[in-house]
């Protein structure tokens, strides 16, 4: 059986790594059975030194409605603690460079 997970990804991000550099959490989309999926996941260092992604984090379709919904969560919650301009000012060349011409 194929797991969702295990699925060949096409874009991967490290947004949080333990101290011990052992253990990451990882921003992943791939695509399974021909839906696009986002996934926070948690992965570990196998005998190898290769990183492999283990089964605890969560997964969800990819699309507009949910990133959405997901973006507007991060700014609920970067603006419980910053104010407006700090967070546009730090987040402007990020969404800027995200988007292509």
């Amino acid at each position: 059986m194929v797991d969702l997970f295990q699925e060949p990804e096409f874009y991967s991000r490290i947004i949080h790594e333990k101290e011990n550099g052992e253990e990451q959490i990882r921003l992943v989309v791939n695509t399974f059975r021909g839906q696009e999926y986002l996934h926070f996941r948690k992965y570990y260092l196998d005998f190898h030194g290769e990183w492999q992604p283990s089964k605890e984090g969560i997964s969800m379709p990819l699309g507009l409605s949910n990133s959405r919904e997901m973006f507007s969560a991060l700014v609920e919650i970067l603006s419980l603690t910053e104010n407006k301009a700090e967070v546009y000012e730090h987040f402007r060349d990020i969404i800027e460079d995200s988007y292509l011409p």
